[in-house]
């Protein structure tokens, strides 16, 4: 069996705060049946940066809380890079 690498969200929460079904999402992510709306609400996949937008616009919340885990190791991984960037670089002393 493949280890997927899964990515925790809760497009699920939102979707059901809205009171939408996956096949109303679905069908407003343009697509005709509900089953990468699924996958993605499962974790299975990622979607594209447009439907990303696409999913906060229906669910009418930021992008980074339908991925909040994402979002914080993405900021974490940016801000440690940041830190090095930021450190004076020593200069050989001969």
């Amino acid at each position: 069996m493949q280890n997927k690498q899964r990515h925790p969200n809760r497009l699920d929460f939102f979707r059901r705060r809205m009171m939408f079904s996956t096949s109303h999402v679905a069908h407003l992510l343009g697509h005709r049946e509900a089953s990468t709306f699924r996958e993605f609400e499962r974790g299975e996949r990622l979607p594209s940066l447009p439907n990303a937008f696409r999913l906060s616009v229906i669910l009418r919340v930021p992008v980074e809380f339908l991925y909040p885990d994402l979002y914080d190791q993405l900021k974490k991984d940016v801000r440690a890079e940041e830190e090095t960037m930021a450190k004076p670089q020593q200069q050989p002393l001969f």
